[in-house]
């Protein structure tokens, strides 16, 4: 069951994940999962709550109390995905976890796990997504579980915090399984700077894409993954290939074309990002047919390698690269109207387009 509280809420309504209404009874608890909109007295606790997300500890004057020194406001320019241990004792941890705006996060399925989660929202919004009638949750609110016999899916409307009180405790495993996939794809990065920061750029912009398409969900999170780790393969690639300033040569091409296979096989070894795994594998295949690794054709190619292709293709084309000087925005969309059809899926090249020209007051739209 999880349950979310929301502190402007006057009088309890409840509904199910799916979006069913679902009025209490009495007796014992009602066995299918529910949403609960609370009204909890938290508003005058905000701001002591706030003083827990600290990067640093200090000894107190009362045996055993430990102080946590906040690190005030910081701001960033490109703000990231972070989370942060504050403390544990014996099954307990308490993290704070930053979330960028736009980004989708989820709680995953566990209906056999013993374990529980409470989640605090310290400043932003998020919005539980239904099937019918989504759920606002904003700086103040929060919301709990003890095992999930289905995955609850959330966007982030704005750059958010979160303090998480879990047990039990999850925060190493959590970091050990992303951390490493993350590490990988920023080495990529470090082996060819001209794409420093693609990742970044690529994984928000496939994900707006992908709203714009209607998908939702699992889906969104399973987009978010394979855009940001697409070209985690080329860490497989010789640094000599991917910085070569020259024409590649035949042998060059056939190493540089391998590594959509190369990510597959990196990441589906993780059951988290089998999904994207497969997704991955398709981002260089076109939807003429002529592609690769598979030379998948159209529908046959999955619809987030679809929006990955699209995506890629404007990122590279714009950007500043040592073997070419980077297109307007006006021209990216007309070599992608160009190729709509051919390299890409014409449905796909619309939706990013309106993106666009709702992303960035300088870009245009374009028929294809």
């Amino acid at each position: 069951m999880l349950l979310v509280a929301t502190s402007g809420n006057p009088r309890p309504l409840r509904t199910t994940l799916d979006g069913v209404p679902y009025e209490p009874r009495p007796g014992p608890p009602d066995s299918r999962r529910q949403i609960r909109l609370l009204s909890p007295r938290v508003r005058k606790n905000r701001r002591s709550l706030a003083r827990l997300h600290t990067a640093q500890e200090v000894n107190a004057l009362i045996d055993g109390l430990t102080i946590g020194r906040g690190r005030g406001d910081q701001v960033s320019e490109r703000p990231q995905a972070n989370q942060e241990l504050l403390a544990s004792y014996r099954a307990v941890e308490v993290t704070r976890h930053s979330i960028p705006a736009g980004k989708p996060i989820y709680f995953d399925e566990a209906s056999d796990w013993s374990g529980f989660e409470f989640i605090y929202v310290l400043k932003g919004a998020l919005t539980l997504v239904q099937d019918e009638g989504d759920v606002q949750i904003h700086t103040g609110d929060y919301f709990y579980h003890a095992g999930l016999p289905e995955s609850a899916f959330f966007r982030v409307e704005e750059n958010t915090e979160v303090l998480m009180v879990s047990s039990p405790p999850s925060y190493h495993l959590i970091q050990q399984e992303v951390s490493e996939m993350l590490a990988l794809a920023r080495s990529v990065e470090e082996k060819d700077e001209a794409t420093e920061g693609h990742c970044h750029r690529l994984e928000r912009l496939a994900i707006l894409t992908g709203e714009r398409l209607g998908l939702s969900g699992e889906r969104l999170v399973n987009l978010s993954y394979a855009a940001y780790l697409h070209d985690i393969g080329k860490v497989r690639v010789p640094s000599e290939i991917l910085g070569k300033m020259s024409a590649l040569t035949d042998e060059e091409w056939q190493e540089m074309r391998a590594h959509p296979a190369h990510g597959e096989e990196m990441l589906r070894e993780k059951p988290f990002l089998r999904i994207a795994s497969r997704i991955v594998r398709a981002h260089h295949e076109r939807y003429d047919g002529t592609g690769y690794p598979d030379g998948m054709r159209g529908e046959e190619i999955p619809i987030e390698a679809r929006v990955i292709a699209v995506v890629d293709a404007y990122d590279a084309i714009t950007s500043e690269r040592p073997y070419q000087p980077p297109l307007t925005k006006r021209q990216a969309l007309e070599e992608l109207r160009l190729g709509s059809g051919t390299h890409f899926d014409p449905r796909v090249v619309r939706a990013f387009s309106s993106v666009l020209a709702e992303d960035r007051p300088d870009a245009q739209t374009v028929d294809v």
